[in-house]
C-alpha cells in the first residue's frame, strides 16, 4: 500500500472523530437588524444561569456569514423597585468570520435584556434581544 494513501486516511479518521466530538450549535433566538440577521446559538439550545458561553452569528440575507467587526453585548434584567441587574460577557471574535464566542455569567434565572452593538466592515449597529435563563 502507498505511504501517501494511509496518511490521508489517517489524517481523513482524525479528522471526522473531530467533527464527531465538536457540539452542534442549536438555534436559540434570531432578530433581524437592518441587512443582517443576527443569530444566537448555544450547544444545549438555552441560555443557561452562571457561567455560560454561547455564540452570535451575523448572516446577511442570502445566509452568508458578514464580518461586523468589534461587538459588544450587554446583558441586564429588570429587578422589580431597583434598578437593572447586570451580567457579565466578554465577546471574542472566532477564525470563522462573521461568528463571535460570547462568555458569560448571568447570576439569575429569568428573563434577561441583551443589547448587541457591532462596528466594522459591515458598518456600525445595535440590537437587542429577549433571552431566557434558565
Amino acid at each position: 500500500m502507498h505511504w501517501g494513501l494511509l496518511a490521508a486516511i489517517a489524517s481523513c479518521s482524525l479528522a471526522c472523530r473531530n467533527a464527531e466530538q465538536a457540539p452542534a450549535l442549536k438555534e436559540v433566538q434570531r432578530v433581524h437588524a437592518g441587512a443582517l440577521d443576527l443569530v444566537l446559538l448555544s450547544a444545549s439550545g438555552a441560555l443557561k444561569q452562571g457561567k455560560d458561553a454561547f455564540v452570535l452569528e451575523f448572516r446577511s440575507a442570502d445566509g452568508q456569514l458578514v464580518d461586523v467587526g468589534t461587538v459588544n453585548v450587554n446583558a441586564t434584567m429588570a429587578m422589580a423597585g431597583m434598578g437593572p441587574m447586570l451580567g457579565e460577557s466578554t465577546v471574542n471574535p472566532t477564525s470563522t468570520k462573521g461568528r463571535y464566542e460570547v462568555a458569560s455569567n448571568l447570576n439569575m434565572a429569568g428573563s434577561w435584556r441583551f443589547t448587541v452593538e457591532w462596528n466594522g466592515p459591515a458598518g456600525k449597529g445595535s440590537t437587542s434581544l429577549a433571552g431566557t435563563v434558565s
